[in-house]
């Protein structure tokens, strides 16, 4: 799409979506303070998805807007683990993922989320600009340090694992424990402990937003060099432990079995949480390649077609979600892709026609468009945050 086209889209839809948001805003008391929160989806008019630690921090990520911002790292701060509980996963330091848990195979989903306390670091490391302040991280500054305690303590010759043994559990309650939280292709749980590459760029991203927290005064517990040199073994790990030879791209995960690989979006969505010196050409050129067998006329699938396990309708591995495009286009971006970022800016006109829902499915024939069909929530927040993220990104770009 070209970029005059997805501007005049973007400006179409910045009001209908501010709409939707204030549909699914809610507020929460907690220690005394009362915060303004977002329920992540709903369904119909009932709320289907709540409150979700690592569904605040990326929606805070794409809108830049320091309100939000504000309130989301206060929840995340305020919930954090305290310590190890294997029937909600949770963990000192390990961030909230549902704060309504769901009962599923005799657990709770209340901490199954290992990226989270990356995430929170992330988002922290923005907020000093956007505020323009520090006083609101020196105030969770103890939160903070606990956060980044939590991720190295999981960094094991370079590689962010997740294990449950920390927690007391040989499993969660969730069969994978990122974003794509559903499972992982080939496993019906992974054989613990696992990396996921996605997660491992974030946490790159986490350790180099503490050093830069740390060299502004924020104390938390390390120097601001070690983080760094951690973040640079990151960077060496991902790429000498979680690529899959095989198909010349970013492995899903790594596993006490081996390598869970596939062409997946993870090997695009890493981008936008690592630096342009990060990611040696050649691996760049070959991401570039693979994304090819990802691409729709609506953005970018999850699972490319052909491989085990692949379905166009299934919830992560195969369907498109249209949030993740954003953070594809902003890796595109940092890294002069601009394929990628015109595949990923086609998600636009679905937003157009079908709204803000979580997700969709499409399968190629002929009437293309009648092919569309929504999945998930009819109202997701991450989604009705696509139009200002977008916004702001195609500013960078004009």
């Amino acid at each position: 799409m070209r970029t005059p086209d997805a501007w005049e889209i973007v400006r179409e839809l910045r009001d209908p979506s501010r709409k939707a948001r204030e549909r699914l805003q809610t507020s929460v008391a907690l220690e005394g303070e009362t915060l303004r929160l977002y329920h992540a989806g709903l369904q119909g008019d009932r709320v289907r998805f709540g409150l979700f630690g690592r569904d605040l921090l990326l929606t805070a990520l794409m809108l830049r807007d320091a309100s939000f911002l504000r309130d989301a790292l206060v929840f995340v701060c305020k919930t954090l683990g305290k310590r190890p509980d294997p029937r909600t996963g949770e963990e000192p330091g390990r961030g909230l993922h549902e704060y309504t848990p769901v009962e599923i195979r005799g657990r709770l989903t209340r901490y199954n989320a290992c990226d989270v306390s990356p995430l929170l670091l992330v988002a922290a490391g923005e907020y000093p600009d956007l505020a323009g302040d520090r006083d609101l991280l020196h105030a969770h500054a103890d939160e903070l340090a606990a956060a980044l305690r939590y991720v190295l303590a999981h960094v094991e010759d370079g590689l962010y694992r997740e294990d449950p043994a920390r927690c007391g559990a040989e499993r969660y309650a969730l069969r994978a424990t990122y974003w794509k939280d559903s499972h992982l292709p080939g496993r019906e749980d992974p054989h613990y402990p696992v990396a996921y590459a996605l997660v491992q760029a974030q946490t790159v991203a986490a350790l180099r937003a503490a050093a830069a927290l740390v060299s502004q005064g924020v104390s938390l517990g390390e120097s601001a060099e070690s983080l760094r040199a951690r973040a640079h073994e990151g960077v060496e790990a991902l790429w000498a432990e979680l690529w899959d030879d095989g198909r010349n791209f970013p492995a899903i995960a790594l596993d006490a079995r081996g390598t869970i690989g596939g062409i997946a979006s993870d090997g695009l969505h890493l981008l936008a949480y690592l630096a342009p010196g990060d990611v040696p050409p050649e691996r760049l050129r070959a991401i570039e390649e693979g994304a090819r067998a990802l691409e729709t006329p609506y953005g970018y699938r999850t699972y490319a077609p052909g491989q085990p396990g692949y379905d166009p309708r299934s919830y992560h591995w195969g369907s498109i979600w249209p949030f993740e495009q954003f953070f594809i286009a902003r890796g595109a971006l940092r890294h002069k892709r601009e394929r990628l970022m015109e595949v990923a800016l086609r998600v636009l006109p679905v937003l157009r026609r079908l709204g803000f829902v979580e997700a969709f499915a499409w399968e190629e024939g002929e009437g293309q468009d009648e092919r569309l069909r929504a999945l998930g929530c009819d109202l997701q927040l991450w989604t009705a945050a696509l139009p200002e993220a977008f916004a702001r990104l195609l500013e960078t770009v004009a």
